[in-house]
């Protein structure tokens, strides 16, 4: 919000001040106890044992929480961890046991065109026309941004190629209270009826990050309609503000990529709630 400088008396420029900035308290930021660990594949498989036939290749590094100080809440944790990497089906999982199955998973998913297709002599590494006719692969990978004040900010990223014009590629974040050993959800943040208010503030971010003085002007460099743009619960956040993530074809063309949208918490101050997880770094 605006700072109003022309006034008459301390005493409103003190009023002014205070209401107008939207400044957060000053609050305290320290380290969580979480420590972590990291698990790393590298896996090719080739059809038919054939390295000049089609392949498939998985790339991962999971990142998860190896030690904590109160063990019920680091498996809590750690399954959060697990479920949002690999998916619902691994949860209660080994972290080590969860990536060799999904390993396997993903290996017999391609063996199954090796079945129906592998052994046909006009199968060619390099023919388009065919569906084994293109290498496989899937890249997943996580990473924390923020282990601080009962706070673990982290995201999930993918990118995977399984036949057609192009791959695909996605970032999903996720927030865990260390308090409670659940996910915080955008509308335990946000007071109620904030979606339309916090829509147009993304809106704003993402044309000025494109030098657009017309927020319109998005729909001309490969977004859709800026009135289906809105809050969509995918976000981190930390001690400067929350981070929105719109992955590919959400609200733009393939071409335009992932749009990462941060927003300070100056700029959302008014529809943060009191006493929320995020207050923690608010201090409102």
């Amino acid at each position: 919000m605006r700072k109003l400088f022309f006034l008459t008396s301390v005493g409103s420029l003190f009023i002014v001040l205070f209401l107008g900035t939207g400044c957060n308290k000053k609050v305290k930021v320290t380290d969580n106890a979480v420590t972590f660990d990291s698990i790393s594949i590298a896996e090719t498989y080739y059809m038919c044992s054939d390295s000049q036939k089609p392949s498939c290749n998985l790339q991962v590094r999971f990142l998860y929480p190896k030690a904590y100080e109160d063990p019920q809440m680091l498996t809590k944790i750690q399954s959060l961890f697990i479920e949002k990497f690999f998916g619902e089906e691994y949860m209660g999982m080994a972290p080590d046991a969860a990536a060799q199955r999904y390993k396997t998973q993903y290996i017999d998913e391609f063996k199954q065109f090796e079945k129906r297709f592998g052994e046909r002599d006009s199968l060619e590494a390099n023919d388009e026309s065919d569906e084994t006719g293109h290498s496989y692969y899937t890249t997943i990978k996580n990473a924390v941004l923020f282990n601080k004040n009962n706070l673990i900010s982290f995201t999930v990223e993918y990118s995977n190629y399984t036949g057609g014009a192009h791959g695909s590629h996605s970032i999903y974040g996720y927030v865990i209270d260390l308090e409670s050993g659940t996910l915080v959800s955008e509308d335990q943040i946000f007071v109620d009826n904030y979606k339309k208010a916090l829509a147009a503030i993304i809106v704003d971010q993402i044309a000025n990050a494109n030098h657009l003085k017309d927020p319109k002007e998005l729909e001309n460099i490969g977004y859709g309609s800026i009135e289906d743009i809105v809050p969509n619960g995918n976000i981190v956040f930390d001690e400067a503000g929350i981070t929105y993530f719109f992955n590919e074809n959400e609200i733009a063309a393939y071409v335009m990529g992932i749009t990462k949208v941060f927003l300070p918490y100056e700029e959302v101050n008014l529809y943060l709630k009191k006493d929320s997880p995020v207050s923690r770094l608010t201090g409102i």
